[in-house]
């Protein structure tokens, strides 16, 4: 089994300690703002200004992201063998160009092409910076960056939805576009700051050995599919607790702000602080076990707040946010350390696309998921998810063992 190292912390205070990871928590920052602005303000932008129905954004997003499967593990693999920081950058830049041809789209199918190319890239990207974090870091200050760098996300994409706000208050066409170039223009720059980070090596590779490992690694698939598993909860606080909150309890409307306040909050302050003691593949899967049992109290205390007043409703709304966030930080943390401790060193891109493709996966299902189960049956719904998720944590240390013997990487 491996040990975690010993190094130097990656933060000084709230900001990085000079070294790599310093240069890829501002381009982490400088995107996430302007992944904040799009996410804001395009569905709007497609509807109200191109003239697109509810309906075509939502196929057309539907099938681009079926396609997105599709690129990550090829162009993680070639990050293994090219190198990911130039790779990452050039990936980086394309997405700017395809995010500024949006505003020249006038029809569905100039949005259906532009969307499926520009996913296919972003999920690709997404396996490739990965894969540069893992070159760049190692043992406990792998996990201890991914974590990080996940503060820094919540952090800009949280700016990015406040600037935004602003061409939503004008609601106009030139608004709208000033938001796209303004995002090309802070993930332009955030590209070029990643060439401040030290260059990667190619990994050394076996020319008689198979080239999709990744795919053939059983144990690793295993765990993935376990971790996008419990990794719908994700999507609660984003699908499911606005229209519970709004239909089926008697909370005022602003609860739902608060409860994204809390998770939003908590992710900054307290990501980093969650990874401390997750050092290996056992620890990852305890922290995960954990997790899962406390997702499942949350769903509970989700599900009660249909049967108090305003004020009851309110607390425990809260109190189960708060609960869930816990369960999502000792989650998010297990899942930086088994998506790379239980990949060989030498292929680390092919996993990680691996590794995201299961997360883009449950990314899609998501909604449907909690459209049938919490929306759709109520309170049943909501306990039967909080199962789903308890089991999949009771799971996560005997597969987490069996996947780590397993493993190329590891010996236990």
């Amino acid at each position: 089994m491996s040990t975690p190292d010993t190094q130097a912390p990656i933060t000084r205070g709230l900001f990085p300690a000079p070294g790599p990871l310093r240069p890829l928590a501002l381009a982490t920052l400088l995107s996430r703002v302007g992944n904040g602005l799009l996410m804001t303000v395009s569905v709007l932008y497609f509807t109200r200004i191109v003239g697109l129905s509810i309906a075509q954004v939502g196929l057309g997003l539907t099938i681009a992201g079926l396609f997105g499967l599709l690129s990550a593990v090829p162009l993680g693999h070639l990050a293994d063998r090219r190198g990911p920081r130039g790779l990452f950058v050039v990936l980086s830049l394309m997405v700017c160009g395809l995010s500024l041809i949006y505003l020249l789209v006038q029809n569905f199918w100039q949005f259906l092409v532009v969307s499926i190319v520009l996913t296919m890239v972003d999920r690709g990207a997404g396996a490739v910076r990965a894969a540069l974090i893992a070159a760049v870091t190692h043992g406990a200050g792998r996990v201890a960056a991914r974590a990080y760098l996940r503060a820094v996300t919540n952090i800009g994409i949280m700016l990015g939805a406040g600037v935004g706000a602003f061409a939503l208050h004008f609601d106009t066409g030139t608004a709208y576009r000033l938001m796209f170039v303004l995002d090309a223009v802070l993930s332009s720059i955030a590209a070029f700051v990643v060439l401040a980070m030290p260059r990667v090596a190619p990994q050394p590779h076996d020319d008689g050995g198979p080239v999709w490992i990744a795919l053939r690694d059983r144990g690793y698939l295993a765990v993935a599919a376990l971790n996008a598993g419990m990794s719908i909860h994700f999507a609660v606080l984003d699908v499911a607790i606005p229209l519970w909150v709004v239909d089926h309890t008697d909370a005022p409307r602003w609860t739902v702000a608060l409860l994204l306040i809390i998770n939003t909050v908590v992710v900054s302050l307290f990501q980093v602080r969650s990874s401390r003691g997750i050092a290996d593949p056992a620890s990852a899967a305890r922290a995960t076990r954990t997790a899962g049992l406390l997702l499942m109290a949350s769903m509970v205390l989700l599900a009660g707040a249909t049967w108090g007043n305003a004020a009851i409703a309110v607390g425990l709304l809260a109190l189960g946010a708060l609960v869930q966030v816990i369960g999502e930080l000792l989650q998010s943390s297990g899942s930086f350390l088994l998506s790379f401790d239980l990949a060989p060193g030498h292929a680390h891109g092919q996993y990680q696309g691996v590794w995201n493709t299961s997360m883009s996966i449950s990314t899609m299902i998501a909604p449907t998921v909690l459209a049938l189960l919490p929306l759709g049956l109520g309170v049943p719904g909501w306990i039967i998810l909080g199962t789903w998720f308890a089991v999949i944590g009771l799971l996560f240390v005997p597969v987490v063992r069996w996947a780590a013997a397993q493993s190329p990487s590891l010996a236990l």
